[in-house]
């Protein structure tokens, strides 16, 4: 019987490898608080600049476009180079591709977007990875990346099929590495 390999190869690491729910909430959460003292910081530093031009002027604008600028620097530049944004640094977290590459720009850009305009959230996320064996979020599944520990190494090289699921009325299909069996780590 031959195998479909039009997907090509992808690397997995060893299970203890793969950051778990907890560790990739608590990544999440410091971010967000970045997120957060960095908009005001913004919005102050905006606000105090534009009132010395002009008392009437409305920063709103000009802050919202700098605030989504610094958001997208922090979850896509600073995410995906070699010093990682502060929750993933605290947490020991680094993300790469089913290649085992740092994510590209373009990439790292889809990723969040998929998680601000849709179609997943939050909540589906940690769910999906709770019960992933890679505990990839279908944002990962997606867009083929892994978020594992900092000092992680791939342990082997398979090949990558089309995985299709269903469930709760969502028929999803994604490209997934298909590591060999190991009796010793309770994966298929």
């Amino acid at each position: 019987m031959n195998h479909d390999n039009s997907l090509g190869d992808g690397v997995y690491f060893a299970m203890d490898d793969y950051a778990g729910l907890v560790r990739r909430f608590v990544a999440i959460a410091v971010d967000a608080l970045i997120l957060f003292v960095g908009g005001v910081g913004l919005w102050i530093a905006i606000g105090f600049v534009s009132f010395q031009f002009d008392p009437a002027f409305d920063p709103s604008g000009l802050f919202f476009i700098a605030w989504i600028g610094f958001y997208w620097m922090y979850l896509t530049l600073v995410k995906r180079s070699r010093f990682r944004t502060i929750g993933y640094r605290i947490c020991g977290l680094k993300i790469v591709t089913t290649k085992g590459e740092r994510p590209s720009l373009i990439r790292m850009t889809a990723r969040m977007l998929m998680w601000i305009l849709g179609p997943f959230n939050l909540f589906l996320d940690l769910i999906w990875i709770g019960a992933d064996s890679e505990r990839q979020s279908l944002r990962d599944c997606y867009l083929g990346t892994y978020v594992v520990r900092n000092d992680a190494d791939p342990i082997g090289v398979a090949p990558m099929h089309l995985t299709r699921y269903t469930a709760a009325g969502w028929n999803l299909a994604y490209p997934r590495v298909c590591r060999p069996h190991d009796p010793n780590d309770g994966t298929a």
